[in-house]
């Protein structure tokens, strides 16, 4: 039986995917990625470059364990790309009343450093869409069951300014140059628990 609170929220996300243009990449990136590396080997053979010009990119992972059968009967069909199994639907929201959030769904690593002008990759490696959105503060996002269910009920404001080419699809990626504040917190604006806080250095 379809969840009738999420059908109203999906039919809303694929209404605003199909109307942004795409300026960012959505398709897998051949970015060459190394995660985690604070080399600035690059920076000391070119002093005179911008910080963060010749460093690698810092990579993270947008992950999720949806079941594409019970997802795609309760949400709205292709909510999740086919998979081997996952976690059904009905774990899903029972995980979120008790925890107020879904393990599986998580952006890896949650904390991480980088340097001003560094390129952030997230990449997409679960079933569902998701968005990296830079936010001013934590808050709830597109889908007012989730926000309730995660107790997010102060929607982020850089969630109600999203275009199409913010969702990023299964196996795609999007990129965030660092900026100079000294913390930066990012999260998916689908599932609002899914965070990752930036330091740079």
């Amino acid at each position: 039986m379809r969840a009738p609170f999420f059908s109203a929220a999906v039919a809303g996300l694929m209404l605003i995917m199909g109307c942004g243009e795409s300026s960012r990449p959505t398709q897998p990136s051949t970015t060459s990625v190394t995660s985690g590396s604070d080399d600035n080997s690059g920076a000391r053979d070119n002093p005179g470059a911008p910080a963060g010009a010749s460093l690698p990119a810092r990579q993270i992972l947008m992950m999720d364990a949806c079941d594409p059968t019970t997802f795609n009967e309760n949400v709205e069909p292709g909510t999740c790309v086919d998979r081997h199994g996952g976690v059904k639907f009905d774990q899903f929201i029972a995980e979120l009343i008790q925890t107020q959030k879904a393990g599986a769904w998580h952006f890896a690593p949650p904390n991480t450093t980088a340097r001003e002008g560094q390129t952030l990759v997230a990449t997409n490696r679960g079933g569902e869409v998701h968005t990296f959105t830079r936010v001013s503060q934590f808050g709830g996002g597109l889908v007012p069951d989730l926000n309730r269910l995660s107790g997010n009920l102060e929607v982020a404001t850089e969630c109600t300014k999203l275009d199409g080419d913010d969702f990023v699809p299964p196996g795609g990626t999007y990129e965030e140059e660092v900026g100079s504040e000294a913390t930066q917190l990012f999260e998916c604006c689908i599932h609002p628990w899914m965070r990752t806080v930036i330091q740079t250095h």
